[in-house]
């Protein structure tokens, strides 16, 4: 392939040539579900409507949101991580036990993204983007490992944080009328969605994951690409895990049980595709929210949680198909 025909090729994968045909299909499901949605629930719970309401929603869904915007840079890739629920709880044990030996806050929670960061990116990271092992099987392997490791290392108990000012004000604090949760949530989004369009770092992660044959000759490093994008998402999992901790002021090897389910849900709602290459946060933005706003009418109408789960898992099962259609269109 010479050079004229890969840069060609390259500019046919980049996410700037997407057009309006298919911008408005990337959208059109996912966007009027969510007003729907809103219509329904408000219709059934009038308190669904009021600004408290959407602050507890919102605040409670920061996790998912934080998770889901690496996750989007995965699938762009055509990968996936099924481990970001237990790194999340890796991420609260290891920063509670940090606290433990006398090591100030701020430098228990760097320390604890930098440690779980490298984690990500030596062992999913470097096995799939390096070794060239099945995400599915690598990423399995660390769900139950992570987790194996959680209760042993914590005894299966769970270790409580209430004592820690600045853990607790990172899960429950305010910014004025603004609780911190939101706050880092929407500083992720944006800090996501220039790097995704901005930066050559960014487009090559739709190239990588529209065409790895295309990406190779263009230049890339489709390994380190591949091996970053793992590692952002154990960062983003360890930042989600600390703020859950100070929410629930605990760190409990169960927490970010069955999240990996949630967060798949949102991302494959938002339009980004299992065959990489296209979507965006913006989209994953709003499954998110689709998401939130679903649990949120089924907490509000009394609904158990074992139904919950139910009406997740068919969700999930809809985001596929849908976005199995969908891809066809593109």
């Amino acid at each position: 392939m010479d050079t004229e025909t890969t840069l060609k090729t390259v500019e046919e994968v980049s996410p700037k040539k997407m057009n309006y045909k298919q911008l408005l299909l990337k959208f059109a499901g996912i966007g009027p579900l969510l007003i729907l949605l809103c219509i329904i629930v408000s219709i059934i719970n009038p308190a669904f409507l009021t600004v408290q309401n959407w602050i507890n929603l919102l605040t409670a869904s920061s996790g998912i949101w934080i998770m889901a915007m690496a996750m989007t840079l995965v699938l762009l890739t055509a990968g996936f991580d099924l481990s970001v629920g237990s790194t999340m709880a890796l991420s609260g044990v290891m920063l509670v036990t940090l606290l433990s030996t006398g090591m100030s806050q701020i430098l228990s929670i760097v320390v604890t993204i930098a440690a779980i960061t490298a984690i990500g990116f030596l062992i999913n990271g470097l096995l799939i983007g390096k070794v060239g092992l099945n995400f599915f099987v690598v990423t399995l392997g660390t769900l139950s490992l992570f987790r194996g490791i959680v209760f042993v290392w914590t005894n299966g108990e769970t270790k409580y944080v209430s004592e820690y000012p600045l853990i607790m004000a990172l899960g429950n604090g305010k910014l004025g009328a603004v609780p911190y949760p939101i706050i880092i949530m929407l500083v992720v989004f944006l800090a996501s969605f220039l790097f995704l369009k901005y930066t050559s770092f960014g487009r090559s992660i739709y190239i990588v994951g529209g065409n790895p044959h295309t990406a190779k000759l263009s230049g890339i490093n489709v390994t380190l690409v591949i091996t970053v994008v793992y590692a952002i998402s154990a960062m983003f999992a360890a930042l989600a895990g600390i703020i859950e901790t100070g929410r629930l002021a605990s760190a409990a090897p169960t927490i970010g049980t069955s999240t990996e389910l949630l967060v798949a849900a949102a991302v494959l709602l938002g339009g980004t595709s299992f065959k990489g290459g296209v979507g965006g946060v913006a989209g994953t933005a709003l499954g998110v929210l689709f998401i939130a706003v679903l649990q949120n009418g089924l907490s509000l109408a009394n609904v158990s949680s074992y139904w919950q789960n139910v009406i997740t898992g068919i969700i999930l099962i809809l985001a596929i198909f849908l976005n199995h259609v969908k891809s066809k269109n593109l």
